[in-house]
């Protein structure tokens, strides 16, 4: 994202966090929002910590062995966004999903991929993969109180959401010749 702008007080006024942990205004986040044929979708259960317990939890579904099909029931949709000081960027529900409107999740593309996090590198690959991603191309501005409105909705949620309050490391990017060859896009 170029959005940073240290002359804008959008950009560099803090705010009181209530809920979010770590975060700062002017910085960049990348949210993943999974989902899975074998998740608890519309349970009080949908939304859980670590994110595998809500996709695994109805046995049966995913196979990860053979006929491999995680490609099929396990999706993950992703959105970035420069966190600003400015309430005329605010959007009230990343909780559930990713905002899809005339501006947001209209630059789409889709590919396999597997799970990210620090634990994953080019010598230890995620056992869940390939899992399809469905990723917005652009980086979008938004209010610092909508990402404490997630994070108060996680707070609330039947399991445990407090090891997801903050941001999670990123991977290394996976070298080439380890990437799928796949991806669909407008573009």
């Amino acid at each position: 994202c170029h959005f940073y702008d240290e002359a804008d007080p959008k950009f560099t006024t803090p705010y009181e966090w209530k809920h979010c942990k770590d975060m700062h205004v002017g910085e960049t986040y990348e949210v993943h929002w999974p989902h899975s044929a074998a998740g608890a979708c519309g349970t009080e259960w949908q939304f859980q910590t670590p994110f595998y317990d809500g996709v695994f939890c109805n046995d049966g579904v995913v196979n990860i062995l053979t006929p491999l099909n995680t490609y099929k029931n396990i999706g993950v949709q992703s959105q970035t966004y420069t966190i600003v000081n400015d309430e005329s960027y605010f959007h009230d529900n990343l909780m559930y999903g990713m905002i899809v409107d005339e501006n947001f999740g209209v630059d789409m593309t889709m590919y396999t991929g597997s799970t990210t996090g620090t634990s994953r590198d080019n010598d230890v690959c995620s056992r869940f993969a390939p899992i399809t991603w469905q990723v917005d191309r652009k980086c979008h501005m938004i209010s610092a109180s909508s990402f404490d409105k997630m994070c108060e909705m996680m707070k609330m949620q039947k399991d445990d959401m407090s090891d997801d309050l903050h941001a999670h490391g990123s991977r290394m990017t996976v070298a080439d010749h380890l990437t799928a060859d796949n991806q669909v896009g407008n573009r």
